[in-house]
Order: structure tokens, then sequence, then C-alpha cells
């Protein structure tokens, strides 16, 4: 495939001088690359199907220059276009926002010029500075309902809540009314199913401002002809998914709450 190049030029004065690859450190390096893989391949499926990218840093201020395929370039080029044009990143997916707007950041934190461009005939240019305000407005919590299931290890308090300690996402409280909590038997080193309702980040996955809708009992007996049943429901939805890891990758980073 033909190749072309993707640039992100640094530019700008830094202690009375021009910058140049003299002042950029090894893990501001790392980052970038980091970066520039992640903005066109955000999935771990793409990443591991990507073609080769190789990479040089040149003179001329800073300048990360990344040799790739066009088809890959193609997409790099629609997505900076389309962030200039709109002058806005809330159309992105989560994972590309947050690097643009990191982007942001260190242009605004060193005072410096950070362009993007291609080497194409319709090259896009897509400049970031201290005036640019590339900042995702979009919200990053989202209500939900769910089940926690863990040990429950605290409970009560002046403002009554539960403390449950869970496999996938550590040690949680929970708010609850006063009769949620004396009801019932006593639960402190118990394992229980919570059904709660709050709010997850659909960035890193945390839960906040958990509430507690009832308890679930917590039942470990395992059912094999239950658990192949709900196999063989399952089965069926899945023949219909026609890339079943392309779904489970959307779900964790998170893409099919847009």
């Amino acid at each position: 495939e033909t190749t072309e190049n993707i640039i992100i030029k640094f530019d700008g004065i830094i202690n009375g001088k021009e910058i140049t690859p003299s002042d950029i450190d090894i893990t501001e390096i790392q980052n970038i690359l980091y970066s520039l893989e992640n903005f066109i391949f955000p999935n771990r499926k793409d990443k591991k199907d990507r073609p080769l990218i190789s990479y040089k840093l040149e003179s001329g201020s800073i300048n990360h220059i990344f040799s790739v395929g066009l088809t890959t370039i193609i997409i790099f080029n629609g997505l900076i276009g389309e962030i200039a044009s709109r002058n806005s990143i809330d159309f992105l997916d989560y994972k590309r926002a947050e690097i643009i707007e990191n982007f942001q950041k260190i242009a605004i934190e060193k005072d410096i010029n950070i362009t993007f461009s291609t080497s194409l005939t319709d090259n896009k240019v897509l400049l970031i500075n201290k005036n640019t305000k590339y900042f995702n407005t979009k919200p990053k919590n989202i209500n939900t309902e769910m089940t926690l299931y863990g040990e429950i290890y605290q409970e009560g308090g002046i403002e009554p809540n539960l403390h449950i300690k869970t496999k996938k996402y550590g040690n949680l409280t929970v708010s609850a009314t006063k009769e949620q909590i004396i009801e019932g038997e006593k639960r402190v080193y118990k394992v229980y199913g919570l059904n709660v309702a709050g709010k997850l980040n659909i960035g890193n996955g945390t839960l906040s401002e958990l509430k507690l809708i009832d308890y679930i009992n917590y039942n470990p007996i395992f059912d094999k002809n239950k658990l192949d049943n709900l196999i063989q429901k399952a089965t069926i939805n899945l023949s219909q998914i026609k890339d079943v890891d392309i779904w489970l990758e959307n779900v964790r980073e998170g893409e099919l709450y847009e």
C-alpha cells in the first residue's frame, strides 16, 4: 500500500529560544506515540490488526513524523479536518476526545502551537494553541442501574449508607435510608447483591452517587440446567451479531453508550 506522512508539529519559544528536538523528553515522545496510535486505532481489535506505523523525529521546531498506509492516513485526515471544521471534539468518542483534550492542555501549559497535518494532496490542518478550546463538553457520567455483589463490611452512620467490597469496582459506598438498613437480618460481613442506581463514568468505568434500591439475596448454588438454558438462549442472540469480538470491544470501550 502507498504510504504517506502524518506530521504532528510543536513550535514555540521556551526559555527564550525556539524549541528543538533536544527539548523533548523520551516520556513525551512515548506519550505522543501512544496518543497517535490510540487516536487512529482506539479499540484493541483495531490495534491487533493495524498496519505498520514507522516514526522519526525531525528538527524545524519539533516534527513528529509517522509513515502510514494510505487508508490509515485518509482516516486521520478526515478526523482532524472534521475537528477543525466543527471547532469542537464533542462528536468524537470518549478516547479520541480525551487525546485531543490532552494536547490542548499541553499547548496551554507550555504556550506552544501544536499542528496536525498530513502529506496528502487534500491536506487538512488542525491547529491547537492557548487560544483554542478543544475540551470535551459532553457529560462523562450517565445515569445507570445495576446489581453489585460483594461483602457488606459496614453500615449505618449519621448519613445512612452501606459499604460493600466488590471484585470489579473495589470498595463502594451506597447511600440508603434508615429503614433499608435496619429492616431484616443483620447484613454486616455477609455477601449480598445490591440493586443500586447511580452514575457511571463512560471514560474510566467508575461509579459514583450510588443509592440503594433493594437487596438481593446471594445464592452461590450452581444450577447446571439453568446455566445450560441461559447459554442456549444467549447463543441465539449472539448468532445475530456479525462480529462478537468487535461488539464486546465496543461494550468495554463505552461506545454503546453514545
